[in-house]
């Protein structure tokens, strides 16, 4: 373990009565997550003893070709501290590189087995989650200027529209001209919430396919919100590469990086952002390498051996944490990366980022052709608290072709619903109302009718509750904020209507 795990492993403890460490027995958080190779994405909990290997009866199956049936094994010493062992396997198990035979394994080692597996070693508990949540916060404090800078120009533009519409005759070609403003400006604004949300949001740890030129993007987009324009943001990211990890947390450590560079150059600058794909250590595969540099102050020697810890930071009392670099650090860690800093007094800084790439040949975006809009028929049933979604929706489904009843929350959905005549065909139903939730809601409507269809519009993501919802059939979940085509495409399929307009 380094002198910077050390730290900020003894930080994470802090106030933690009656928690176990996760480094002695009995760890429920030790985890195995292939990061690279066919099973990319699957993770083990790891108790005592776990066996790796191509064997059916092993704790963690590996299926690749060049992996042994019975390959390395994780156990536990006298003092509690994880042990890896290679159990003669035909090609070898690599930690961090490095080949060995028996090797003590820390959280955010990387190791590699067969010909193309690559596995993390990470643990994590509940005081870590709150430190990470409570560092993007603190980021999101930072960006809330110029995020509201922003909303105020979309809120002049619809606004500005709306009354020179409702107060001036206007001929058609400005009428579509102001139509066309109100709605790019509410997509934009849309855009912009999602990313807020998305990324404050405490989430569980993702593994997927995270392409890096569109995460730089997200990036850039948030942050020059906040930059002034005596500061140049230039990026150099190659199409579809990708790594495997959590997108929210890698967005963060990004941010963090870029607000620290933007931070250095007070007066204005360049900050670049570049991304490439290097050869990693033997039997590593791949590394994705991003590098955030700016023409800033830079650091002397003192400050840069001491800007990885926990609670150091070099800004005026009130200004910051200190925990931005230990917390990208981390993050990256626990993704089977490294993160170094490279400057010098006056000639700015370079925080550099690498991480296992992704293999992934699916990483390309899939464009979905827009379908035509069929006339709907039918009974449905809306259920919001927000008397303008209501009415929005409610006059965009009656252009549709359906009849539409409304209701304020949830207890008024189900007493309208048990005496509806004929029943309902489909209700759409907002999560988060008083009296009676939306998931409440669509559990007592279903009791009287089972095969009642439902919409989920909601604009709260919450992965567990989205997951019950679906599983007990009949549910699509829509995203808020919507509009018309999306609205439409979700109630065609949840009434069986085709494009062409038949049932089926």
């Amino acid at each position: 373990m380094s002198e910077y795990d050390r730290q900020i492993e003894a930080t994470m403890t802090l106030g933690l009565v009656g928690h176990e460490r996760a480094d002695r027995g009995g760890d429920p958080s030790a985890q195995l997550v292939i990061l690279v190779g066919p099973d990319a994405g699957q993770r083990f909990a790891v108790h005592d003893d776990i066996v790796m290997g191509r064997d059916a009866d092993v704790g963690v199956p590996v299926q690749d070709d060049g992996v042994s049936r019975r390959h390395c094994a994780i156990r536990r010493d006298a003092v509690g501290e994880f042990i890896i062992e290679d159990l003669g396997s035909r090609n070898g198990t690599f930690v961090n590189g490095i080949r060995i035979g028996t090797a003590p394994l820390h959280s955010g080692d990387k190791v590699a087995i067969g010909t193309a597996t690559i596995l993390l070693f990470t643990r994590h508990d509940r005081y870590e989650e709150q430190v990470l949540q409570a560092q993007k916060l603190h980021l999101l404090g930072q960006l809330a200027g110029g995020i509201a800078h922003d909303f105020n120009n979309l809120i002049v533009t619809v606004l500005g529209n709306v009354t020179y519409l409702k107060d001036t005759p206007t001929p058609a070609s400005e009428l579509a001209d102001c139509l066309d403003e109100i709605e790019s400006a509410a997509r934009r604004a849309a855009e912009l919430t999602g990313q807020l949300m998305s990324f404050a949001r405490p989430q569980r740890r993702a593994r997927e396919v995270v392409v890096l030129e569109h995460l730089v993007a997200e990036v850039v987009g948030l942050l020059r919100r906040t930059v002034p324009r005596s500061l140049e943001i230039v990026t150099d990211v190659p199409p579809h590469l990708a790594v495997i990890g959590d997108e929210t947390q890698l967005l963060q450590v990004l941010m963090n990086g870029c607000v620290n560079a933007k931070q250095a150059m007070p007066s204005g600058g360049v900050l670049r952002i570049e991304a490439s794909l290097i050869a990693g250590a033997a039997g590593s595969g791949t590394i994705a390498r991003i590098v955030i540099a700016d023409t800033g102050v830079g650091m002397d020697p003192t400050t840069l051996a001491a800007a990885f810890q926990p609670f150091f930071t070099t800004k005026a009392k009130g200004e910051g944490t200190g925990l931005g670099l230990a917390t990208a650090y981390r993050i990256v860690r626990a993704h089977g990366g490294d993160v170094a800093l490279a400057s010098e007094p006056g000639m700015g800084t370079r925080f550099i980022v690498t991480l296992p790439a992704s293999t992934s040949s699916e990483t390309a975006p899939i464009s979905i052709a827009p379908r035509r809009r069929a006339q709907l028929s039918g009974r449905a049933l809306i259920v919001d608290d927000e008397p303008l979604v209501r009415s929005t929706t409610r006059r965009i489904l009656e252009r549709f072709g359906l009849e539409v009843v409304a209701a304020v929350d949830g207890l008024e959905a189900v007493e309208i619903h048990a005496s509806a005549s004929p029943p309902f065909d489909v209700a759409i139903v907002d999560l988060d109302m008083p009296n009676l939730d939306g998931e409440q809601a669509i559990a007592r409507m279903r009791l009287l009718q089972p095969g009642l269809r439902i919409v989920v519009a909601s604009g709260h993501s919450d992965a567990l509750r989205e997951l019950r919802l679906v599983a007990a059939g009949g549910t699509t979940m829509l995203n808020k904020p919507f509009d018309a085509d999306g609205l439409w495409q979700h109630l065609a399929t949840a009434l069986g209507v085709s494009t062409g307009g038949s049932r089926t």
